[in-house]
């Protein structure tokens, strides 16, 4: 036998050795397939219609209590968040508002603030020295600035009903207006030595 025969009857050898790998592989995987088939077949199970009828009622008293509680927290987001949001936007507006407000403030309202305790104190002795010397009137312009501040400052309404009483005993004047003051002032602060001296003066001079 020749080198070319030799070689001829090798392959002819190894077709009749050779596997069948294409064929075995497709066994396999149809085993695989029939494996995994089989392993996670999906199993419906039969229910009675009336099983059906309870589990579609407990889902839907689900839904429903699931509707209610978002309800009710929406709900109450809305009645705590709206009051204070209006209250922010409140506050924010009427503090600018208040800034730029700008009252009208009086002459005399001026004055009355410019007023302080120690002006007070002066006031009411440049009065009495005026009720001293007889300026009745002068008297009575600064009792009755610190009335403005104080109306129920005991010492200038006894000085403005003292100015009226001396008034009418010297001048016969305003004597009706002394009476009324001193009689004011008597039922405020109670009768006194000094009180009950202008009321001599006053009965005299009627």
């Amino acid at each position: 036998m020749g080198f070319g025969g030799s070689v001829l009857a090798m392959i002819q050898s190894l077709r009749a050795n050779a596997r069948p790998k294409h064929h075995a592989y497709q066994n396999w995987d149809k085993g695989e397939k029939l494996i995994f088939k089989n392993k996670y077949k999906l199993v419906s199970k039969q229910v009675s219609p009336e099983q059906l009828a309870q589990l579609k009622t407990k889902y839907r008293t689900k839904i429903e209590k699931d509707q209610k509680r978002t309800l009710f927290l929406t709900i109450v987001s809305l009645v705590i968040f709206i009051p204070l949001i209006t209250f922010g936007i409140f506050q924010f507006f009427f503090s600018i508002s208040q800034k730029n407000y700008h009252p009208y403030v009086s002459e005399a309202e001026k004055q009355k603030a410019e007023i302080t305790i120690g002006q007070i104190s002066y006031l009411l002795d440049s009065g009495y020295e005026w009720l001293n010397k007889s300026h009745y009137k002068n008297a009575r312009y600064q009792f009755n600035r610190v009335l403005e501040v104080n109306a129920e400052n005991k010492d200038a309404l006894f000085g403005l009903a003292a100015s009226y009483v001396y008034e009418c005993q010297k001048e016969n004047s305003n004597c009706d207006k002394a009476g009324e003051l001193l009689k004011d002032y008597i039922s405020t602060f109670g009768s006194d030595t000094k009180t009950d001296h202008l009321s001599t003066i006053l009965n005299s001079s009627n």
